[in-house]
């Protein structure tokens, strides 16, 4: 008997179960970034989850135009963006996994001239210099999560992840990161009811 004796055993989180406890995590395939591209982001994954992987978290995935990682990258704020969400989840679905979709603001690390972040300081790995949030700008991102959390459930999503580290947006300035995670968990929250 090993000590990995419940990896493949189900794991009954209380409102889904996902059928083992193996996980592919967050990678950025590029595929999220292009509308066009989701029948192939849905076959990558759909080879996943056809493989046994139990739970699937997506690419990151902005929340508004100013969270973009590149130019017109992957984005969930309107109802067209479900359409083509609507693929991927399906998928995965089929063949038994669950999947979330990661919300993804890259604040000044983003390589597109919207970037905005918790001060004008520009990054040393994007050319751009980001214009600083107002604490109205604040509020707007926060309903821009809220939004985003709730198009990913009409999408098809079992739930999201939150990207907040290695210097995105919700982890650069600590009022930001007090104001947000706990305005967008209750949003979120909320939207999820």
């Amino acid at each position: 008997m090993t000590s990995y004796q419940h990896v493949l055993q189900p794991l009954d989180l209380g409102f889904t179960t996902i059928r083992n406890r193996t996980v592919m995590g967050s990678m950025h395939s590029g595929l999220e970034d292009r509308f066009y591209n989701y029948p192939k982001l849905a076959a990558y994954f759909a080879e996943r989850a056809k493989g046994g992987v139990g739970l699937i978290i997506t690419g990151g995935i902005s929340p508004n135009r100013q969270g973009w990682l590149l130019p017109a990258g992957g984005t969930m704020n309107t109802w067209g963006d479900v359409i083509n969400h609507r693929i991927v989840t399906h998928a995965v679905h089929k063949h038994g996994a669950k999947i979330l979709m990661q919300i993804l603001h890259s604040g000044r690390y983003g390589y597109q001239p919207f970037v905005v972040s918790s001060s004008p300081i520009k990054s040393p790995i994007s050319p751009f210099k980001p214009r600083k949030l107002s604490d109205k700008q604040i509020l707007s991102t926060i309903d821009d999560y809220a939004r985003c959390a709730n198009l990913a459930k009409k999408a098809g999503y079992d739930g999201v992840e939150i990207m907040g580290s290695e210097g995105y947006l919700i982890s650069l300035h600590e009022p930001i990161i007090e104001m947000m995670s706990g305005a967008v968990a209750m949003k979120i929250a909320c939207v999820s009811q």
